[in-house]
C-alpha cells in the first residue's frame, strides 16, 4: 500500500479496536469449528439438553431442508454463536471505522481491516499491524 500521511488514533479507539478484534476473532474461530463439525458429522453443539450439560446432538435434514432430530429442550450453542459473532462483527466494523477515520488512511486499509472479521485468524493480525500503525509506530 502506498504510504499516506497518518495521524495517531486515540487510546480509547485503539483499546476498543483491540477488544473488538480479539472477541470477533475468537467467535469467528468457534463458528468455523462448529461449521466444520456440522458439515462433517451432522451434529450441533447443544447445552442443557436432555442428553447432558454440553453435548453434540445429531440431526438429519428432511425433504423441506429443515433439521430433524434435535432436542426440544436446551440451548443450541451453534446458532447462538453465529448470532453473537454477527453482533460482534458490527462492533468490530464500528471500531475499524473509528480507527480509519481518526488516522485518515486510504479506503483500502479500511477494507483490509474489515476483512479481519470474516477471514479466520486475520483479525488477530490486523489488530496487531494496524494498531501499531495507528499509534504511529513503524515497526
Amino acid at each position: 500500500m502506498p504510504e499516506t500521511k497518518t495521524t495517531p488514533a486515540s487510546a480509547t479507539t485503539l483499546r476498543l479496536f483491540r477488544i473488538a478484534s480479539i472477541a470477533t476473532g475468537i467467535f469467528l474461530l468457534s463458528i468455523t469449528t462448529l461449521y466444520v463439525i456440522r458439515l462433517a458429522t451432522n451434529q450441533e453443539l447443544w447445552a442443557l439438553g436432555p442428553n447432558g450439560f454440553l453435548t453434540l446432538e445429531t440431526f438429519t435434514v428432511d425433504a423441506d431442508g429443515f433439521k430433524v432430530g434435535l432436542p426440544g429442550s436446551g440451548i443450541d450453542l451453534t446458532s447462538i454463536s453465529l448470532i453473537v459473532h454477527g453482533w460482534l462483527y458490527v462492533f468490530y466494523l464500528y471500531t475499524c471505522f473509528r480507527v480509519w477515520s481518526e488516522t485518515r488512511w486510504a479506503f483500502l486499509r479500511f477494507i483490509v481491516m474489515a476483512a479481519g472479521g470474516v477471514v479466520p485468524f486475520l483479525s488477530f493480525f490486523t489488530e496487531r499491524h494496524f494498531g501499531r500503525l495507528a499509534k504511529g509506530e513503524t515497526n
